[in-house]
C-alpha cells in the first residue's frame, strides 16, 4: 500500500478549512448533494501510507460534533474518521461494517449515510441511481 485516497465534507469541519497536516495533499473539490438533496462539497485528497493514521486522528479531530465522518480508503482497507474517533474497516469485515454504524450512531449519522461496504465500488453510494439510457 503506497497512499488511501482521503474523502472528506467541507461542512463537516469544524471551522471549514483541512487541518494544516494535509498541506499539498489535496487532489479536487466538486458538489455533491448529500441524500439527494443537501449541496455539499467533497474534497479528495491523496495520502501517503505511512501517514493514515496520524492523519484520520487529525481529521477525526477536526470534525463537527455531530452528523458527520470523514473516511480514508484503499482496495483492502477504511480508516472512517468520526468526531475524536477513528473506526478501522477491513474490506468485506461485516462486525466491523455493524461496529462503524453503531459509532456514526452516536453521532447522530443517518444509517444510510453509512453505506460503508459499498463504499469500495461506488464513491457515493448516497447519490441517486442514474436511469438506463432506454428509459423514458
Amino acid at each position: 500500500m503506497t497512499s488511501m485516497r482521503a474523502v472528506v465534507i467541507t461542512e463537516s469541519l469544524t471551522d471549514g478549512e483541512l487541518p494544516s497536516a494535509f498541506s499539498g495533499m489535496e487532489d479536487r473539490r466538486y458538489p455533491h448533494l448529500l441524500d439527494e438533496r443537501t449541496p455539499i462539497e467533497i474534497i479528495e485528497l491523496t495520502v501517503p501510507a505511512e501517514r493514515t493514521a496520524a492523519l484520520a486522528l487529525a481529521l477525526s479531530a477536526a470534525l463537527k460534533s455531530r452528523l458527520y465522518y470523514a473516511h480514508l480508503i484503499d482496495e483492502t482497507r477504511m480508516l472512517v474518521a468520526f468526531p475524536r474517533t477513528v473506526v478501522d474497516i477491513p474490506r468485506d469485515n461485516e462486525d466491523a461494517i455493524a461496529h462503524a454504524r453503531t459509532v456514526g450512531a452516536l453521532f447522530d449519522i443517518p444509517v444510510d449515510q453509512m453505506r460503508f461496504a459499498e463504499m469500495w465500488d461506488t464513491d457515493h453510494p448516497d447519490a441517486p441511481a442514474q436511469p438506463e439510457a432506454d428509459a423514458r
